[in-house]
């Protein structure tokens, strides 16, 4: 049988733009990507998941802007907001997050 191991990172932040990088380092949040972990944000009750995908292109992107070396180009925005997750019914946030919702 063939098993695979994930990494859950549960956030709490009550506003609907989630700045990954207040709550984590680049380089956690890049480990993170490679890791195909996912991000669980509860957001005023409501419990959202924020896929690998998102992750690792949101990881991808941070890359290529430390790569560019234009003083120029303003550094994009580096945020999750409640249009990048999934909402994830009652249930499963419960078994998710056991007593801690």
């Amino acid at each position: 049988m063939l098993t695979t191991q994930k990494t859950l990172c549960v956030i709490r932040h009550d506003n609907n733009k989630l700045p990954i990088l207040e709550y984590m380092s680049q380089q956690e949040f890049v480990a993170l990507s490679i890791s195909y972990g996912v991000i669980l944000w509860v957001y005023r009750g409501m419990s959202m998941l924020i896929p690998a995908a998102r992750i690792a292109n949101l990881a991808a992107t941070m890359e290529s802007y430390n790569k560019l070396a234009c003083p120029k180009v303003r550094p994009p925005q580096y945020v999750f907001t409640t249009s990048d997750v999934i909402i994830l019914p009652k249930k499963i946030a419960d078994a998710l997050l056991g007593e801690d919702n």
